[in-house]
């Protein structure tokens, strides 16, 4: 019975993961002398009802915070976000000038192609895990 019962809480883990999908990751690259960079991806919900994040974390940085580019007195400035709503069956696109993940002290120091983790936690308590790449920015704007 004990067995049965380990199988299906490991199935129902495993379903509240796959509703919330992160690809493409990456971190951003920057100068070994910046303490701070950013992380980009998509996720999408699979689900048929709402998810909301509320929060990042990752073993790399000291803190780590939403963020996203808003439209201040006709100056875009970054801005923390309280939580992120992701609707049933939509795609949310971190990238470069809109919503992102701020890495705040950086433990070690980066390097091209490494593989780091990222977490990122649900209103309801779920954990979505994924990996990133890191990588040299493209030729969009830095922070």
């Amino acid at each position: 019975m004990l067995r049965v019962f380990s199988i299906l809480l490991g199935i129902s883990s495993f379903w509240c993961q796959a509703e919330l999908v992160v690809s493409n990751a990456t971190v951003r690259l920057l100068p070994s002398s910046v303490p701070n960079t950013s992380a980009y991806f998509s996720i999408e919900n699979r689900s048929n009802k709402k998810e909301t994040i509320v929060a990042a974390t990752s073993s790399i940085a000291n803190k780590t915070e939403i963020h996203n580019h808003v439209l201040v007195n006709s100056m875009m400035k970054m801005q923390q976000q309280d939580s992120i709503i992701i609707e049933p069956r939509q795609t949310v696109y971190f990238k470069p000038g809109g919503l992102h993940i701020m890495l705040f002290g950086l433990k070690q120091k980066l390097t091209e192609n490494q593989e780091v983790s990222l977490r990122l936690i649900t209103q309801d308590g779920d954990k979505v895990d994924f990996k990133a790449i890191v990588s040299r920015p493209s030729h969009a704007k830095h922070h």
